[in-house]
């Protein structure tokens, strides 16, 4: 259920994240109105004592999970990062090590980008990575395995080629590691608990008393109940299919650019 809240539209999720606080708040502040709960005299002192609790439980439980939820974000970028990077550094070593090589090497890598971009990002890849982005990947690890073996026989050139095949064995590594990790994401009871504190938070601040000025109860109210909304929604933003497909597709076409932009031999 959470993951397929999160694969909502941004603006579907901001519209429910705000638009639940405000239809509690509408109905509850109407009802003290007319019940005509005034700040004196109605034993109300403590509710004072339970916003400020619950607000501050939610606050440090907001902010706990904000902290969690952007770094897993951000180490599956760097992992995303590793990977890219060392394909850069693979074919700009190709191109020192042989110049006729590196127009197969950069094709043969901006479909495996293509292949990682479609099946891996922007869709949800199954445990050890896509079987099409696997199998383009094994293209380009056959023609360093053909490069390899044609080295056996002149050590010279094995030699200046070390570089290149380390960086290659890397790669692996890097993949192995990107399609293995975890990817950042909510766990399901904390954002359960979240939400409920949230909603008691924007329900305490409705049901204490009315100011002489009915404006200010309004204003009071709402603005607690769009604040809790807007900062929940950026949470659910953080971890959603969105910010993460947005930043590593970013990433994959600054590589794609680059690889273009360069000049052949």
């Amino acid at each position: 259920m959470l993951e397929g809240f999160l694969a909502f539209p941004l603006w579907l999720i901001v519209l429910i994240s705000i638009g639940i606080p405000v239809l509690i708040v509408i109905p509850i502040v109407k009802a003290i109105f007319n019940a005509r709960i005034q700040a004196e005299g109605d034993d109300t002192e403590g509710l004072v004592a339970v916003f400020g609790f619950i607000g501050t439980a939610f606050t440090l439980l907001l902010a706990f999970i904000i902290v969690n939820v952007w770094s897993d974000q951000v180490s599956a970028q760097n992992i995303l990062f590793d990977e890219t990077t060392t394909l850069e550094s693979i074919i700009v070593e190709t191109r020192a090590f042989d110049p006729k090589l590196a127009p197969v090497m950069k094709g043969l890598t901006v479909e495996y980008l293509e292949n990682v971009r479609k099946y891996e990002i922007d869709t949800t890849a199954p445990a050890g990575g896509d079987p099409r982005a696997e199998e383009a990947f094994e293209k380009l690890l056959e023609e360093f395995n053909v490069l390899e073996k044609d080295l056996e026989s002149d050590d010279n050139k094995k030699a200046e080629a070390q570089v290149l095949l380390e960086e290659v064995k890397q790669l692996v590594d890097d993949r192995e590691n990107r399609v293995s990790s975890a990817s950042g994401s909510l766990d399901a009871m904390t954002t359960l608990v979240c939400v409920v504190l949230a909603l008691l938070t924007v329900l305490t601040m409705a049901l204490l008393p009315a100011p002489s000025r009915r404006w200010i109860k309004w204003v009071q109210s709402l603005g607690v109940a769009i604040s809790v909304g807007l900062v929940m929604s950026l949470v659910f933003y953080i971890a959603s299919d969105d910010y993460t497909r947005k930043a590593e597709d970013e990433q994959i076409k600054r590589v794609e650019q680059a690889l273009e932009m360069q000049q052949p031999e």
